[in-house]
């Protein structure tokens, strides 16, 4: 049978309309776009778009360029979006997704954030509420490690620009954490080109023994490496199909993360690794 339900219009098109136009300007792909370019992407009727695009360059939403002709975002969303840093707790929105990994690998699950300019540190954590063999990866909020150890630091340095990242591991140097460690920086950049084609890092045993780990980046509104979201279990668990299948989760999670955040992943051909 036929269904002839009407389509589900929206109750105030223009406003939906202008809230595409500052999302779409917000990719890091599409900050830059003339009036053609919005209108066609997001199939608005150009008069109404060029309308739309008047008014939120009034209250200065969006800003014209008048040599290139295009159009980007404006200086009064600076203001919003300071607001916004100030009363959302980011680590507040991606708790629910820790907690949905740590269930779905059966693993203990962290976050972490730079502590300095050689230093990652764990600020969040959630352990599954059935873990494997009753047995779980203890982590304590604030421990801070090099950027060089663990699937956490590879992951980090792996969406790190190159001049920068080759001075963060000048300075922590590549050290024999355990027998298992890269100390050949070769070897080492490899495993970076590695991470950044999986999406995702991992490691075994090398910074600690007995554990490995698996861990995917998660990017900001600038597509700018932010956080790592990782999982930890024991190395005698861990077949390559389970690490596999870990490193698929920590990228849905990683997406959840960033779409409750505003964060968004970046054009990795553009880069010139």
């Amino acid at each position: 049978m036929e269904n002839t339900k009407p389509k589900e219009k929206s109750e105030v098109p223009a406003l939906e309309s202008a809230i595409k136009v500052l999302e779409y300007l917000s990719r890091y792909t599409t900050k830059e776009r003339s009036i053609s370019q919005i209108a066609k992407n997001l199939s608005i009727n150009k008069s109404t778009c060029h309308r739309i695009l008047k008014v939120l360059n009034q209250y200065r939403y969006i800003s014209f360029d008048e040599g290139t002709k295009q159009y980007n975002l404006g200086p009064a969303l600076l203001i919003l979006g300071s607001r916004a840093a100030e009363f959302i707790d980011y680590l507040k929105l991606a708790k629910p997704h820790l907690k949905w990994l740590a269930e779905q690998t059966g693993v203990t699950c962290v976050l972490l954030e730079q502590a300095s300019d050689d230093r990652l540190m764990y600020v969040a954590k959630e352990e599954p509420d059935h873990p494997d063999n009753h047995i779980h990866v203890s982590v304590k909020l604030g421990q801070q490690f090099p950027l060089t150890g663990a699937s956490f630091g590879k992951c980090y340095l792996a969406y790190i620009e190159d001049e920068k990242r080759n001075e963060m591991i000048q300075k922590v140097n590549l050290q024999p954490f355990t027998d298992k460690s890269i100390i050949d920086i070769e070897t080492f950049l490899d495993s970076l080109n590695d991470v950044r084609q999986k999406g995702y890092s991992v490691s075994y045993e090398e910074y600690t023994q007995g554990v490995f780990g698996v861990a995917a980046p998660i990017f900001n509104s600038y597509g700018q490496i932010s956080m790592v979201i990782a999982c930890l279990g024991f190395a005698s668990n861990a077949n390559e199909e389970y690490v596999a299948f870990c490193g698929e989760k920590l990228k849905e999670a990683s997406k959840g993360i960033m779409d409750a955040i505003g964060g968004e992943k970046p054009v990795l051909e553009e880069w010139n690794h």
